[in-house]
């Protein structure tokens, strides 16, 4: 079997559980997390997840596991960024942009590699909703903000 043969079928194995799970992720609580202990980290090698900025991500970093968030909607929150204090006379927005190019380079620049790559990869797991988490590059779980509930819901399909 194919490795993304195999990915499809773990994926869609978890689909019709994650329904089930995200449903009762307002249930499961910190504490749970910390019954799991290291175990719930135990082959956990890369964990990446797709939201959008109004979901609040938990946790931001790790040091269990290589942690990637992509805000797919970063591109559209990167105008209204842009256009904030911008003068809205063309003369003076011309001006606004020349005297601040340097520092929108700067904000800008990672804003959009993280959104293009974000994309990329979200389309790659034929990622459909948000949000989602997708563990070791193999298994995809919807519905969760919070790593640790994702990663129990994961641990609890496996059995």
């Amino acid at each position: 079997m194919t490795k993304t043969r195999s990915f499809f079928i773990a994926a869609s194995r978890l689909t019709a559980r994650m329904v089930v799970m995200s449903a009762l992720s307002a249930v499961v609580t910190p504490s749970f997390a910390q019954q799991f202990g290291q175990d719930l980290y135990t082959g956990v090698m890369t964990v990446e997840v797709f939201a959008n900025t109004a979901m609040p991500v938990t946790p931001t970093t790790s040091p269990h596991y290589a942690l990637s968030i992509y805000r797919l909607d970063a591109m559209s929150n990167l105008e209204a960024q842009m256009n904030e204090g911008m003068p809205q006379d063309e003369a003076e927005a011309r001006l606004w942009v020349a005297n601040n190019e340097a520092r929108l380079r700067q904000m800008i620049q990672p804003m959009v590699a993280s959104a293009v790559n974000g994309l990329a990869r979200a389309q790659r797991y034929q990622i459909d909703r948000l949000p989602a988490v997708v563990i070791n590059q193999r298994y995809v779980v919807f519905g969760y903000v919070d790593v640790d509930q994702a990663l129990m819901a994961w641990r609890d399909s496996q059995n």
